[in-house]
């Protein structure tokens, strides 16, 4: 990190006066800049990501400032651009948004010297810098008015060449190399402690039961599929079944013999990324450093063309948003395309932007998940899972409960593998596409939540892409292919009901 000339901290504050950006005397960052995390120059260089060096800074800056003031009302400085008599709380709000955490411990002590200061006071002030503000103040404020009272910035803060004090690059060495800090995980190997990402796979691959998988692993530190988890609040927030909640959680506690962690939150209510405002307020209640998984993503951008570069620049935006306000990670579960082999649905922007990403796929050997995006791991691993069916009791008209729940699918290695034939391939293909989408569940004894197709119907759909088979074969054709399928229960199962008609099932 390139520290700063004196010539640069003057300038830093000048640009935010002469850009209009006061409110009332406080120097503020506007929306806009803040809607798309792209931080002043000057001010972003030093505090993106405060070093031991910013954190000396900012001490020798309050040490030239008395905290022995009364509360204040969030401004340092007045209309007239002389400073407030009262400031306290506006410097706390400053130094949280420029410095976050750890700006926390530098400012308690600061604090303390004041006979004011109560460790209620300052916590509840301390919680107020992550709330949304339409002008919020910055740490530009807290350095003027630490130069109106004589400060100036230290000489570990200036450079000792001209030129390298006017760039914008810097050329590190081994040593600087080798300090420079090492990724943190959430999931060790998997998905980083802070950043943003996605689990997506097709409809009824599995995706939401594994998402509330992980979570509740990460919410009790436990090993999720033999990968380390790094312990934290989890937020769910349901946009889908959220009608089905209640029996999911208990389906997972009867699986896993244990309670849901306290740590382990959801939200039901709709939510949208593309409004700013519900960022804010969301993530208000949000414990910081969390996870927040947003179940889908599709319903969490109501009325957006995912394939537009436009509307899908407004969602990464509100998702970058969230992440940074709760300096945690945010996970969305996707849909993958009709093509399932060019990955996650919409923009070619959203995997480009992700620091992890997790695919679901299903097929006749069963459920898998692969890590398909890794910051500085290991990707393409294909980890089979099963969705264990759990009854949960009786409704009031004698109706089986019931739910599924996560585990690992030892059996996975025993199984068949995929058809050779490349028509016995495109005619599996077709039939899952369709049995991800199908609304009949549970025929021919196939089990409460599973998707199953007529084989008529599925011979019909075959058909229809034999196109290089004489039309008044392609049934027939159709026909063998379902059968082959089926036969043995090999790649698809199938039975009769007790109507006579004939399904099929993965």
């Amino acid at each position: 990190m390139n520290p700063l000339s004196p010539e640069e901290f003057q300038q830093m504050l000048d640009d935010y006066e002469t850009q209009g950006l006061g409110n009332g005397g406080a120097v503020i960052v506007p929306p806009s800049t803040l809607s798309v995390a792209k931080p002043l120059s000057a001010l972003g260089r030093l505090f993106s990501t405060p070093s031991p060096q910013d954190i000396s800074i900012l001490e020798d800056a309050l040490s030239c400032i008395s905290p022995d003031t009364e509360y204040g009302t969030g401004s340092i400085f007045g209309p007239d651009g002389s400073p407030l008599e009262h400031y306290w709380f506006a410097v706390v709000l400053a130094v949280g948004r420029g410095y976050g955490e750890a700006g926390k411990e530098p400012l308690r002590k600061w604090s303390q010297q004041s006979e004011r200061y109560t460790d209620v006071g300052f916590e509840d002030a301390w919680k107020q810098h992550r709330k949304a503000h339409s002008n919020p103040i910055t740490i530009a404020s807290v350095f003027k008015l630490a130069k109106v009272l004589g400060w100036q910035p230290p000489p570990s803060a200036t450079s000792t060449s001209t030129n390298s004090s006017t760039s914008r690059f810097r050329l590190l060495d081994r040593t600087e190399i080798i300090a420079i800090q090492p990724i943190q995980w959430r999931v060790k190997g998997l998905l980083p402690a802070t950043g943003i990402a996605a689990i997506y796979g097709p409809s009824g691959s599995g995706k939401s039961f594994l998402a509330k998988d992980l979570g509740a692993c990460i919410a009790l530190g436990q090993d999720w599929f033999g990968h380390r988890t790094t312990p934290c609040d989890v937020t769910y927030v349901m946009l889908e079944g959220e009608g089905g909640l209640r029996n999911r959680v208990e389906a997972w506690e009867a699986h896993n013999g244990k309670l849901l962690p306290s740590g382990f939150k959801a939200m039901p209510q709709p939510f949208q990324l593309a409004e700013l405002e519900q960022i804010d307020e969301l993530a208000a209640i949000l414990p910081p450093g969390g996870v927040v998984i947003i179940d889908t993503f599709n319903r969490a951008a109501p009325g957006l063309d995912e394939n537009s570069s436009q509307d899908m620049g407004r969602i990464l935006a509100g998702m970058k948003r969230l992440q940074e306000i709760t300096g945690g990670l945010v996970l969305v579960v996707h849909h993958t395309g009709k093509d399932t082999s060019k990955g996650m649905r919409g923009h070619s922007s959203l995997p480009a932007a992700l620091d992890g990403a997790i695919e679901v796929e299903r097929s006749a050997t069963g459920r898998f998940w692969s890590a398909a995006k890794v910051k500085d791991g290991e990707d393409g691993k294909q980890v089979a899972f099963k969705l264990h069916h759990i009854v949960l009791g009786k409704d009031a008209d004698g109706d089986e409960i019931s739910s599924c729940a996560v585990g690992p699918d030892t059996g996975a290695i025993f199984r068949k593998p995929e058809p050779s034939g490349k028509n016995q391939k495109f005619a599996l293909s077709t039939i899952r596409r369709s049995l991800s989408t199908s609304s009949s569940l549970g025929h021919a004894g196939c089990g409460s939540q599973i998707q199953c197709l007529k084989v008529e119907d599925a011979i019909t759909l075959v058909a229809a892409t034999l196109t290089s088979t004489p039309t008044n074969k392609r049934n027939n054709e159709a026909r063998r292919l379902v059968g082959d399928l089926t036969k043995g229960n090999k790649h698809l199962q199938s039975a009769i009901d007790a109507a006579g008609e004939a399904w099929l099932w993965l």
